[in-house]
């Protein structure tokens, strides 16, 4: 399948459902109440369409009237929703031990993340206890490009995906060291597939560094990716290796239970 086919297949054929979609998703990305206007503003619609969708979200509880002033937020039935497919995908299940052990062995932030459309997205984190840490949230989501989980996954996608996600996502740049070049992005999954793991140096956020290993599914296929952050001054060379050892121990015994062959 070309890139050009890839993409008219990925378009909603339903505009209603796209336009709930476009609100669900501008919503969330505010940091308090999306108010009406705002959401106009977003999805370049008009404000009686745009009351309208959001309204009848309302009616099904994907959003919620904010109760501190004007404006939407997410219902619970998004939280429902996401709960229910956490408990459905045996990748979660199958990983949780994993997680822990990791997390207490190194004592920094651990994450699971799997792809999910123009991102991935972060299943599970489990937070350092440590004073100064890496922060991550299940339900995130995590840029292909800049993330150590991200570049994990994105190195093992058919080339045909990429260049698509190259074309629809592009490489926005998050710090002064995210790679924005295709040729050099290129180049460094090249040598996470020959390396076996992925690395995010401050390419996300400032002052964190993250190591990260893909997980294989049945026909081989990217599953998902686990990564172990923090701040930059505690991974060490010593400690990355250290790191690597451990991640490569949980990834293999996930993939295998997974049905890798």
């Amino acid at each position: 399948m070309s890139s050009s086919d890839l993409a008219e297949a990925k378009k909603p054929r339903i505009q209603s459902l796209a336009r709930a979609d476009a609100i669900l998703s501008a919503v969330m990305a505010q940091e308090g109440p999306a108010s009406l206007s705002a959401l106009s503003e977003a999805l370049r619609l008009n404000k009686t369409t745009v009351f309208n969708l959001a309204e009848s979200l309302v009616v099904l509880g994907f959003l919620q009237r904010s109760t501190q002033g004007k404006g939407y937020q997410l219902g619970l039935r998004c939280l429902e929703l996401g709960r229910h497919v956490a408990k459905k995908l045996p990748i979660l299940e199958i990983s949780r031990p994993s997680l822990r052990e990791l997390c207490q062995a190194t004592r920094e932030t651990v994450n699971l993340a799997v792809p999910y459309l123009h991102e991935g997205i972060i299943l599970e984190a489990l937070q350092s206890q440590q004073a100064v840490r890496a922060v991550a949230y299940a339900g995130a989501r995590t840029n292909y490009h800049s993330s150590a989980c991200g570049k994990a996954m994105f190195a093992y996608f058919p080339e045909e995906q990429r260049q698509w996600l190259y074309k629809t996502a592009g490489l926005e740049k998050m710090t002064d060291h995210t790679i924005v070049s295709v040729p050099k992005l290129e180049a460094e999954l090249e040598t996470v597939r020959q390396k076996g793991f992925a690395t995010d140096r401050q390419e996300n956020e400032i002052g964190a560094f993250c190591v990260a290993m893909p997980i294989f599914g049945p026909f081989n296929e990217i599953a998902g990716a686990i990564s172990v952050s923090g701040v930059i001054q505690r991974m060490t060379p010593d400690f990355v290796e250290e790191v690597i050892v451990l991640l490569r121990e949980h990834t293999e015994k996930i993939s295998q239970k997974l049905g890798r062959a």
